[in-house]
């Protein structure tokens, strides 16, 4: 199922989500400052955590000597929304700022992310409807999309062969595959569920057919435990409750040592667990031992996948040379020249039809989780072409945090994983509401 029309209807409220008086912003905040005048070069100064942003500086600045990136790392994910929606409140920031797709909207509402639509319209050309409508919202461009990560699986081709297990295509072939593991090796899983990692849930979810936010009407709507999300909340329940997936954050030394020595065999996750070097780092010893394949579907032929990850840059409403910020921006997003600037600092999976079709040019590295798989590329071209579009709501922030409570708790006390998600909808709705949005 697509979305793109619930995203087109959802634009307007998040351009207007200052009226509500949710962040105390004026609708004229999120337009784009204009340049100032000056008879000079400019340098814009880029917040991003990415390790390999100052190489793409580096790379843009050789040869635009008028317009100078400079790369300042004020910390990851949730540090710098932080810092950069304090810093914009207070009259200042940077010109440019890396953001998450789930958090674009936020940064709309509360100042943040400038309008830069009459400055990259052109760039819209070079994405798939269902990447760019992660940052059009109305007639306004909020960021240009930079890398993605649709979602996938992730398995140790050695221990499938060696328990003669075949890769699922359905879910319930998933589930067959975990029973099959758990006669083979008993003190194995298939998979982790991620228990606290609400954009997990929500691209399941989204493959499912369902967004967790709408809007319609000049209201809001959330549907976090509606008929979609309930499906894929009982249907990991149900694994967990039969000892055939276990539940825990991902990422720590013990689910590290998991993945290590082989007592979980899959990954359902973004595309970065693949293309990234989490394997490398936290299970070295599998290097090679990992082939990924197209997310399991509820029904058999569904192609659909949501989003796990992925991040656009905006031009902040501070910046005093938006159309600068955009040009670079326009460059690194939606050129082969800038896409491939980003792969080769980082190895992130390009947002943008050129920069897909450089990806597939380079070779897979001998020191990937997959190396060695002949058709890696085509299964991610696959899955980036394949995606659903989904509507991210002006308080993920607030449904976010909810599920990182509400998820564990449902676990360690052996209520339902539905109603966590009963639970976070009502947290969800009951902050639109207090935050003065008309909800449906």
């Amino acid at each position: 199922m697509k979305f793109r029309s619930v995203v087109a209807a959802a634009a307007a409220a998040t351009v207007a989500v200052a009226l509500a008086g949710c962040a105390g912003a004026s609708g004229d905040e999120t337009a784009a400052a204009p340049d100032a005048e000056s008879a000079g070069p400019v340098t814009l100064e880029w917040w991003t955590w990415w390790a390999g942003a100052p190489a793409i500086a580096d790379a843009w600045n050789t040869d635009h000597p008028d317009i100078t990136v400079k790369v300042n790392n004020v910390g990851g994910g949730t540090e710098q929304f932080t810092k950069l929606n304090a810093a914009i409140r207070a009259g200042e920031g940077p010109d440019l700022a890396l953001a998450e797709y789930q958090w674009l909207p936020s940064y709309v509402s509360n100042g943040v992310a400038a309008d830069i639509a009459e400055y990259v319209g052109d760039a819209e050309a070079a994405y798939n409807p269902a990447v760019w409508s992660l940052v059009q919202l109305g007639d306004g461009v909020y960021a240009v999309p930079l890398d993605q990560a649709p979602m996938l699986m992730m398995y140790r081709v050695d221990l499938f062969e060696q328990y003669g297990i075949e890769v699922p295509r359905t879910w319930d072939e998933f589930r067959d595959a975990a029973e099959a593991v758990k006669r083979a090796a008993p003190d194995s899983v298939l998979v982790n569920m991620p228990i606290n990692d609400a954009g997990w849930m929500a691209g399941l979810v989204a493959q499912n057919g369902t967004s967790w936010w709408a809007y319609k009407n000049d209201a809001w709507s959330v549907d976090i435990d509606g008929k979609g999300s309930r499906q894929v909340a009982e249907y990991w329940n149900g694994l967990v409750d039969d000892g055939l997936a276990t539940a825990g954050a991902t990422g720590t030394p013990e689910f590290n040592t998991q993945l290590n020595t082989g007592k979980i065999l899959t990954q359902v996750i973004g595309s970065w667990g693949a293309t990234g070097s989490s394997i490398k780092s936290g299970a070295p010893d599998t290097l090679g031992k990992w082939r990924i394949a197209n997310l399991p579907a509820w029904k058999q032929g569904d192609a659909d996948v949501g989003f796990q990850g992925g991040s656009a840059t905006l031009v902040t409403t501070v910046s005093k040379h938006p159309k600068q910020a955009a040009e670079f921006l326009t460059w690194l997003g939606s050129t082969a020249e800038g896409q491939r600037a980003m792969i080769e600092a980082g190895g992130n999976f390009p947002a943008s039809n050129p920069g897909l079709e450089e990806f597939a040019k380079v070779p897979l590295p001998d020191d990937k989780a997959c190396s060695g798989q002949e058709d890696y590329h085509d299964v991610l071209l696959d899955v980036a072409a394949n995606e659903a579009e989904v509507t991210w709501g002006p308080n993920t922030t607030i449904a976010f945090s909810a599920y990182s409570d509400q998820m564990p708790k449902a676990k360690d006390g052996g209520t339902r994983f539905v109603d966590a998600l009963t639970s976070v909808d009502e947290t969800v709705t009951n902050d639109l509401e207090k935050s003065g949005f008309t909800v449906d």
